[in-house]
């Protein structure tokens, strides 16, 4: 049975791309489980176009991959590839905060504020996923730069991993989202370091919990 959560997405598409993303992630699918379109369709209640953008969009996140005269199956998560996108997160997104901290609103800090209440009010730990980087689109600032597109598919990868993370360690939520206040804290003190400080130790819990699994990651 589906995981249900409290988010409606706004199309079709993003419905059934949020549901696979979550069976994925909750191990209701497993790495080499065949995903059919038309059999998701019916289960999903939705035409089997949404479900092929689905499909398309689950690929691009490194959990699905299609094969000629075999179609689409699970890849499921994976410690190296987690270790691989963090790795680059780590580098890349303080040279975005370097290159674009002073540039927050007023406002953006203020609706960061409220994206932090969210997240602490919420039991749905996918909705706190997104959330969480609703969040970080506010405070590092995305622009159009290039550092920005490649930190944004950065995010977009690492986000069914997050939502594991918080799965198997729900203690990390709170500790997530008082790191999440205080690098509000920072942006109103200007003190650029200590973002880029906090910014780093959430992204490396994250990578701790995922390491502690191991290889067992692929198979949960």
């Amino acid at each position: 049975m589906s995981i249900q959560y409290e988010n409606v997405p706004a199309t079709q598409a993003d419905y059934a791309y949020e549901q696979l993303r979550r069976d994925i992630t909750s191990g209701v699918l497993k790495a080499g489980d065949r995903l059919l379109q038309a059999e998701l369709a019916e289960s999903l209640k939705v035409s089997v176009t949404p479900v092929r953008e689905a499909l398309r969009r689950l690929e691009q996140d490194g959990l699905a991959k299609s094969q000629p005269h075999r179609g689409t199956t699970v890849i499921g998560l994976d410690l190296s590839r987690a270790e691989e996108i963090y790795a680059m997160r780590i580098r890349v997104e303080p040279l975005l905060i370097e290159k674009n901290f002073g540039q927050v609103s007023q406002e953006d800090l203020e609706k960061a504020r409220r994206l932090c209440d969210q997240m602490h009010e919420t039991k749905d730990i996918f909705l706190f996923s997104d959330l969480n980087q609703e969040f970080h689109d506010l405070v590092i600032h995305y622009d159009r730069s290039w550092t920005t597109k490649v930190v944004k598919m950065l995010a977009g990868a690492a986000a069914p991993y997050v939502s594991f993370s918080l799965r198997l360690e729900p203690s990390q939520i709170k500790d997530s989202n008082m790191n999440h206040y205080a690098q509000i804290g920072a942006v109103r003190n200007g003190d650029k370091d200590r973002l880029i400080e906090l910014e780093v130790e959430h992204l490396e819990s994250t990578l701790k919990i995922l390491q502690e699994i191991g290889d067992d990651l692929s198979i949960r």
